[in-house]
C-alpha cells in the first residue's frame, strides 16, 4: 500500500511525501493556523515548523477558501436549512471534512498534530474563527511592506495582481496590496487576543531560535534544536503551492531592506499606499534620499 501511495504522490510532485509509521493525532492540542500576506515569508516558517517531530505542516491546503464560500454563500445555506440542517450542524460538519485532511496527512506524515500555514486565508479568517472556535491557536507573520511590495512585484501573486494594474505600478500596487491585507491580519489578531502571536519576518531570520521558541510556547510544544536546520529534512513540495526559492533553500537566508535600492520618488508612491501601516506595524520608512 505504501509503494503504491509513493507512486501516485511522485506523479503529483517534485519531490515525495515522506511516508512514515502513522501518527496517533491529538484532538486536546490546539489546532494552529499561520497568517501572512504573501512573500512574508510563511514557506521559511512552515519549513522550520515541520522539521520539529511532532508538527507536521503542508503544502498550502487552499480548500479552506471554497469551504468559507459556501458557508457565506446564502442560498447554500437555505439549502441546508431547507433539508432540515441547522448552521450548527452544517459548521460541525465542515469542521469534520476540514479535519479528516489535516489528521490523515499529519498520521501520514508520523505526527500528532497540524500547523496550516495559506497567504490566501487572511480572506477567510472569520470563517476558520467559526469553524475552530476558542480552542485555536494564531501565528501572525509580518514583514516590512515594501520588501514585499518589491518581492510581489517580481512575481504573479493573483490577488495582488488587480493592485498592479490600478496602481499603474507593480511596486505600488504590492504596497497597496500588502497594506490592506496587514490591515486584515491586524484587526483579527486584535478580535483574537492572547490566541494569536505576532511575529516579525526580520526577527525570525535574525534571531531564529529567540522568535521559534516564542511560537513553540504558544502553541504548547518542546523547543527542538533540530528544527533550524530544516534544509536537512525531507518535506512535502509541490509546484505553483508555495515560494520554490523558500521551499527549496539550503539555509537560513536573510532578505531585508531591497527596498532602500527603489528612486525616492517611486519610495514615496509606495509610501501613500502602505506608510500608515507601516507605522502602526513599527516599521521605519526612511529612505536616505527621501526628504521630510
Amino acid at each position: 500500500m505504501k509503494s503504491f501511495l509513493r507512486k501516485i504522490v511522485r506523479k503529483l510532485y517534485t519531490e515525495k511525501i515522506v511516508f512514515r509509521e502513522p501518527g496517533i493525532i491529538s484532538h486536546d492540542l490546539p489546532p494552529t493556523f499561520i497568517f501572512g500576506v504573501h512573500r512574508s515569508g510563511t514557506t521559511l516558517l512552515r519549513l522550520i515548523l515541520d522539521s520539529h517531530s511532532r508538527i507536521a505542516v503542508p503544502l498550502e491546503s487552499m480548500f479552506i477558501m471554497s469551504l468559507s464560500q459556501m458557508w457565506q454563500d446564502p442560498l447554500s445555506m437555505k439549502g441546508f436549512a431547507g433539508m432540515g440542517f441547522t448552521s450548527e450542524h452544517v459548521r460541525r460538519k465542515l469542521k469534520e471534512f476540514a479535519d479528516y485532511y489535516f489528521d490523515s496527512y499529519t498520521a501520514a506524515q508520523g505526527k500528532v498534530r497540524w500547523v496550516d500555514k495559506c497567504p490566501h486565508y487572511i480572506d477567510c479568517m472569520d470563517f476558520i474563527e467559526e469553524v475552530y472556535g476558542p480552542d485555536c491557536r494564531y501565528v501572525f507573520l509580518y514583514r516590512h511592506g515594501l520588501d514585499v511590495a518589491c518581492s510581489v512585484a517580481d512575481m504573479p501573486i493573483e490577488p495582488a495582481e488587480s493592485h498592479k494594474i490600478e496602481c499603474g505600478d507593480p511596486r505600488v500596487g504590492g504596497a497597496r496590496y500588502w497594506a490592506l491585507q496587514s490591515e486584515k491580519l491586524l484587526s483579527f489578531q486584535k478580535k483574537v487576543g492572547a490566541r494569536g502571536i505576532a511575529v516579525h519576518y526580520e526577527n525570525l531570520v535574525s534571531e531564529p531560535e529567540t522568535v521559534v521558541r516564542e511560537i513553540l510556547q504558544h502553541i504548547g510544544e518542546e523547543w527542538e534544536e533540530q528544527i533550524l536546520r530544516f534544509y536537512e529534512f525531507d518535506h512535502c513540495r509541490g509546484p505553483g503551492l508555495e515560494d520554490p526559492k523558500a521551499s527549496y533553500s539550503k539555509k537560513l537566508g536573510q532578505s531585508m531592506g531591497n527596498w532602500l535600492s527603489l528612486e525616492p520618488e517611486l519610495v514615496q508612491r509606495m509610501l501613500t499606499e502602505a506608510g500608515p501601516t507601516l507605522e502602526r506595524l513599527g516599521y521605519s520608512h526612511e529612505h536616505p534620499r527621501l526628504e521630510g
